[in-house]
């Protein structure tokens, strides 16, 4: 019996193992040269660490340097364009973060666009007539 308890416990002490490796974070950083936001959150310029959350569903970007960090719900994005990177919506000289490229995969995760980048892009096509007035920017990752 306590033979039997014993390699019960060893298998459930196994499979928790495997369970946490299999959803280990993938993890990059950053140099980005300028204050971004993220959702609602501020964050200052600085070296950041970039983390995809479990099964993709979500991302964490921390600064080393003072530790701000922010979360957010990502969706999947399909490109043409792989590799590493971040992608910064740039309007009226802010940066919202937009996209988080991790890995070799052909799927990025997306943030999805906070309500005041939402209005600032408004603001900006009826002041300017243009359809559209973001530029996307690219940081690498490493």
């Amino acid at each position: 019996m306590k033979r039997n308890l014993i390699g019960i416990l060893s298998l459930v002490v196994l499979s928790g193992i495997v369970a946490a490796t299999a959803s280990a974070q993938t993890t990059s950083k950053a140099n980005v040269p300028f204050a971004f936001k993220v959702g609602s959150k501020q964050l200052p310029a600085g070296t950041y660490k970039v983390s995809a959350l479990s099964n993709q569903m979500g991302a964490k970007i921390q600064n080393t340097e003072s530790y701000a960090s922010a979360m957010s719900v990502v969706g999947a994005t399909d490109s043409e364009n792989k590799g590493c990177k971040l992608i910064f919506h740039h309007l009226a000289g802010q940066y919202f973060l937009s996209e988080i490229w991790i890995g070799t995969g052909a799927r990025g995760m997306a943030i999805p666009t906070s309500r005041e980048e939402k209005d600032l892009e408004k603001e900006l096509r009826i002041a300017s007539s243009q359809p559209s007035a973001a530029e996307n920017v690219m940081i690498a990752l490493n």
